[in-house]
């Protein structure tokens, strides 16, 4: 009797694409990217390309002579972003780590004539870690930094599932450079399925000391959803 043929295996998903918004007092955002597996599986240990692209509005105000005394007076700009970006990923058991870094480069259009305007470009370099603490725990830590005025970025989340697709946690952030910091801290509930997920999150913004007249406090809003193919 001839032996039957064993089941074909699925492709790999070697694609991971995803798409996002953010909402801050006096600035909005918004991004999409992608991240690609060119020897396996987005899943799995190996090499990555990423390259994510974003635009964004913003306003301030700062004090400025006005030929008989400092007024504060209202600035709006607008700035765009691609990043191209390499790297690697490593399964550890329970904890994932990525490792990536490139070329950034910002646009930036501002009503100042006092603020740095153009287009720059730089390097760059970010860390993105998952852990699974137990069968329902989970944690994640994102670092960034870039050579363009020394900005980083850092965001926690503690998440604990409430079902097999659902979560809910904390989270906590921080956005600066040698000219300003913002933390923010909320809340997120994420939901996952097979190729995979959505995460909204919400909470409280506040400058940090020695940000000067830079101005984004108040309530916060993202949204993201990811998937792979």
């Amino acid at each position: 009797m001839a032996q039957a043929a064993p089941p074909e295996q699925p492709p790999p998903q070697s694609f991971e694409v995803w798409a996002g918004a953010e909402v801050f007092h006096q600035v909005w955002s918004m991004y999409a990217g992608g991240t690609h597996a060119p020897f396996g599986s987005v899943r799995e240990d190996g090499f990555r390309l990423r390259a994510v692209a974003g635009y964004g509005t913003y306003s301030y105000s700062s004090p400025r002579w006005t030929g008989a005394s400092v007024q504060a007076l209202e600035f709006k700009g607008t700035t765009s972003f691609a990043d191209l970006l390499a790297g690697y990923h490593k399964q550890l058991g329970p904890f994932t780590i990525k490792f990536l870094a490139g070329l950034t480069i910002v646009d930036q259009n501002v009503d100042d004539p006092e603020a740095i305007a153009g287009t720059e470009t730089g390097a760059k370099a970010l860390v993105e870690t998952w852990w699974n603490v137990t069968d329902r725990a989970w944690s994640s830590i994102d670092l960034s930094w870039t050579t363009l005025h020394n900005i980083y970025g850092a965001r926690a989340r503690l998440g604990w599932r409430v079902g097999p697709k659902f979560s809910v946690g904390i989270e906590g952030g921080a956005t600066g450079s040698l000219e300003y910091d913002t933390a923010r801290i909320g809340g997120f509930v994420r939901y996952e399925w097979a190729n995979g997920e959505a995460s909204l999150s919400g909470g409280l913004t506040g400058d940090g000391p020695g940000s000067g007249w830079v101005d984004v406090h108040g309530p916060f809003a993202t949204f993201n959803v990811l998937t792979r193919f």
